[in-house]
């Protein structure tokens, strides 16, 4: 099986989570849903159709958080309420906003520095063999950005990033990318710093009733020792370096 590999950076990013409205808060790694978002803006996929052109279903996602250390930024934006506002002639909505208008100052956390690598196992080889050109010579119809239009993505891929993956036989405590934490049973061999997130993984074609699934993030090594390796055999990926991959 061939898997596209590539890097994924930017200064700042928001993957909004979903049940964070007041004080608007990012996951620490990208969503199944964003990366698929980003296919589609790679691909020259409209919104309303890139769900059509390849479902949750026709592909499969790992991602490994490269980032050493977590750094968060709040940084205040003063949103204007009225998202069905109709501004006069006579009316200023800057300086002397209706009722309708009015700003609503917000926080938001923004994700600083922040570098993962990203694995895609896609069914249809046509989608995959242009999807992969297109990340080497970076032509894009539109511009992949982390989470907000205006916090663009730096993506980095070459000749040797399509790798080749197997079913893995034999578990060992390898583990390389995030994984779903009610199916890989762990200890932690020693002091480390990890996320436990709801990661939303599915929805709609209208995007509602997302499904999640209970990731877990290691920052920097490891460090675990996988307690159920006899329950994984033939449901985990690994490469030619015996790196094992939990693929979504």
């Amino acid at each position: 099986m061939k898997a596209i590999r590539f890097k994924l950076s930017g200064e700042y990013a928001l993957f909004k989570k979903p049940y964070a409205n007041n004080q608007p808060q990012s996951f620490v790694i990208p969503p199944k849903t964003a990366i698929l978002g980003m296919i589609g803006a790679i691909m020259g996929w409209s919104k309303d159709s890139y769900i059509d052109k390849l479902s949750f279903e026709e592909f499969r996602y790992g991602v490994r958080l490269i980032t050493s250390k977590i750094k968060k930024d709040l940084i205040g934006v003063n949103l204007m309420q009225g998202k069905s506002a109709k501004f006069t002639f006579n009316e200023n909505p800057i300086k002397n906003p209706p009722e309708r208008g009015q700003r609503s100052p917000t926080r938001f956390e923004f994700l600083k520095d922040m570098e993962w690598e990203i694995f895609l196992l896609i069914d249809n080889q046509e989608i995959r063999n242009e999807l992969f050109k297109r990340l080497i010579i970076k032509r894009f119809v539109y511009s992949p950005y982390l989470g907000l239009q205006s916090l663009f993505a730096k993506i980095e891929c070459d000749e040797d990033d399509l790798i080749d993956l197997e079913i893995a036989k034999e578990i060992n405590d390898n583990l390389y990318t995030s994984f779903d934490k009610n199916q890989i049973k762990f200890k932690i061999t020693k002091p480390v710093a990890f996320y436990n997130e709801l990661i939303p993984i599915y929805f709609e074609k209208d995007r509602s009733l997302p499904q999640t699934k209970e990731m877990i993030s290691f920052v920097g090594d490891y460090s675990i020792k996988i307690t159920n390796k006899e329950e994984l055999e033939g449901k985990l990926y690994q490469d030619e370096q015996n790196r094992f991959y939990q693929l979504i």
